[in-house]
């Protein structure tokens, strides 16, 4: 019979093995993305020695009912500031969330209007994506987004060239749990916290089959990224 012990031992091995493997295919698909993908932000470098090394906290997908009420009460409560990449059409069925993240003193990213395949699309549509998006965000609240992340963080020249005209920056990844296949919140934690550095974009996902799982994840990322040493911004870039 296998002991207690030797059974955790097992499970935690697989466990990490399972974390490892993940962090390295995202590492991968990031040197590969600042290869081919167009030029944009994948994170900030180190601070100024005198400042607090700084993390970004970031979330896709929004709004949505089911995380965003609850992650603007985790952040107000901690008294930090994150990004929200919102997608248009749940921007057009949930506008109060849409205004309450911007009344909190957040940054309103880019996701495009139907978080579909950029690089699958005719230009019209891209252009249309984006900038209708904007448009949307602008009629809640009176400010235009400056920042884009392309839906499964890829697009092409044609969306880059639309972005460039509008003003904005295209913000790509750096820590990214892939939290969207649901593994858990200890799982997408221990793999965001082997990936902090100074200037890290940690990219966790909004929506009602990963909400309870971004909810405690974001959580207990605040505070062990905290008890490192590190602050919490939000993304300001500008084109």
């Amino acid at each position: 019979m296998t002991s207690p012990t030797l059974l955790n031992r097992l499970h935690y091995t697989a466990d990490e093995l399972a974390c490892r493997f993940s962090n390295g295919k995202v590492e991968l698909f990031t040197r590969l993305g600042k290869m081919v993908l167009p030029q944009g932000c994948w994170g900030h470098g180190p601070a100024h020695a005198e400042i607090e090394p700084t993390v970004y906290l970031t979330f896709d997908d929004g709004p949505d009912p089911h995380t965003t009420p609850a992650l603007l009460d985790l952040l107000e409560e901690q008294d930090l500031k994150a990004t929200f990449f919102l997608v248009g059409k749940n921007c057009r069925k949930h506008p109060e969330l849409v205004k309450r993240i911007h009344d909190g003193g957040h940054t309103l990213g880019n996701h495009t209007f139907h978080h579909l395949w950029l690089p699958g699309l005719p230009t019209g549509i891209i252009n249309a994506e984006i900038v209708g998006t904007n448009k949307i965000i602008e009629d809640i609240t009176g400010t235009t987004p400056h920042v884009f992340r392309p839906p499964f963080g890829v697009m092409d020249h044609r969306a880059a060239r639309c972005l460039k005209e509008n003003d904005m920056t295209p913000v790509y990844w750096g820590s990214a749990p892939e939290d969207w296949s649901t593994p858990g919140s200890h799982r997408v934690v221990r793999r965001v916290m082997w990936k902090i550095t100074d200037g890290s974009l940690i990219v966790l996902h909004e929506g009602e089959h990963v909400a309870e799982q971004t909810i405690e994840a974001a959580s207990e990322i605040i505070s062990r990224t905290r008890s490192l040493g590190y602050q919490f911004s939000k993304v300001k870039l500008r084109a």
